[in-house]
């Protein structure tokens, strides 16, 4: 059994949760490792939040309070009760207006960890909420729990070492989508490269209507994951021109996401070429599959004594990473070689 922590009871969250009530059912999730761990061993065992529609009930209403969209796909049976966390910088003017801060005084991070004798913490906290995500993975290591972080802040170069002095793993930083628009736009220009076609220039563009894409409006954090989804993308050609951020936040179009990708290029006695793509997919369970990976590779890393931001996981997992592998085909080839020499 894998006993995980939840921070932040947002749609990523509420689309975990529904898919391991699945799990337990039989119905399986395309396209996860086999692992000697089964999805169906990993147990929510505490949640943790801010906003005051979520504190206090249980996590199986939790995850449908807003301002959570995600569409309710299943009946999930879950007494445990979210507690308040500290907000630290987990709310700023911009998130204000749309997460109501609870009253409740918070809880003790450490001594909940280490009560619920926590294997995993998964961090989803909203994106640019960096000293919050630090404390918690400064909480998490404390009680020498596994930590997970699926947002941007660079927790991984922050705390990595710390972790690997303890032999525990940290995974991080910026959770790829298992298909999402920055996964998909590599991989195009990956097959456009192994065709000899040189790409020039490349753009992509992403609208949602959920907590994330809203956080992501305030300048500071749109120009963080500008920066980060141009820079995983650009690991894939030496020279060409790439942008990628995410540009408006479209309300009623709740968890669903619409990216938009240009890429033009050029071939033979110098035609070019120019494609067009617009992707229609949903956010928060483009996390799911990824997300269940990762707790049962934090748990088996950490068994075998292996601790630290280990760089085949990270490099096959997220966006900002130290390790960059040249593309998908060597990031996932060393990712297995990684399991292999796990057995």
């Amino acid at each position: 059994m894998i006993r995980v922590a939840l921070v932040g009871i947002g749609n990523s969250a509420s689309a975990l949760v529904q898919a391991l009530e699945e799990v337990k059912r039989g119905i399986e999730i395309p396209g996860i490792l086999n692992l000697s761990i089964k999805p169906e061993d990993i147990e929510i065992v505490t949640a943790i939040d801010v906003d005051k529609r979520k504190v206090g009930k249980k996590l199986s209403e939790a995850i449908f309070s807003k301002p959570n969209v995600v569409e309710k796909y299943t009946e999930v049976n879950s007494d445990i009760i979210v507690l308040r966390g500290p907000t630290l910088d987990g709310i700023d003017d911009h998130l204000s207006k749309i997460i109501e801060e609870s009253d409740e005084k918070p809880i003790d991070v450490y001594d909940t960890l280490r009560e619920n004798n926590v294997d995993v913490v998964l961090n989803l906290l909203p994106v640019g909420a960096e000293k919050a995500s630090i404390f918690y993975a400064n909480e998490s290591l404390r009680a020498n729990s596994s930590f997970i972080n699926a947002t941007p802040t660079n927790v991984t170069e922050v705390l990595g070492s710390k972790y690997q002095d303890m032999n525990i793993p940290i995974f991080g930083d910026d959770l790829i989508s298992q298909i999402g628009g920055t996964i998909l736009h590599s991989g195009i220009i990956e097959f456009l490269q192994k065709r000899g076609v040189k790409v020039i220039r490349s753009y992509q563009i992403d609208i949602a209507g959920n907590t994330e894409t809203f956080a992501t409006l305030e300048d500071s954090k749109k120009d963080l994951k500008k920066k980060i989804k141009s820079s995983y993308i650009s690991q894939r050609t030496n020279d060409s021109e790439i942008v990628a951020g995410t540009s408006d936040y479209v309300e009623f179009l709740g968890d669903r996401r619409v990216s938009y990708m240009v890429i033009e290029g050029e071939y033979s006695l110098g035609s070019k070429v120019r494609i067009d793509i617009s992707m229609k997919t949903l956010d928060s369970t483009n996390a799911v599959q990824p997300l269940i990976d990762l707790i049962r590779l934090a748990k088996i890393a950490k068994d075998k004594g292996i601790g630290g931001p280990i760089p085949q996981v990270c490099g096959y997992y997220f966006k900002n990473t130290t390790k960059r592998y040249n593309n998908l085909d060597e990031a996932k080839e060393e990712l297995m070689k990684f399991l292999d020499m796990m057995k």
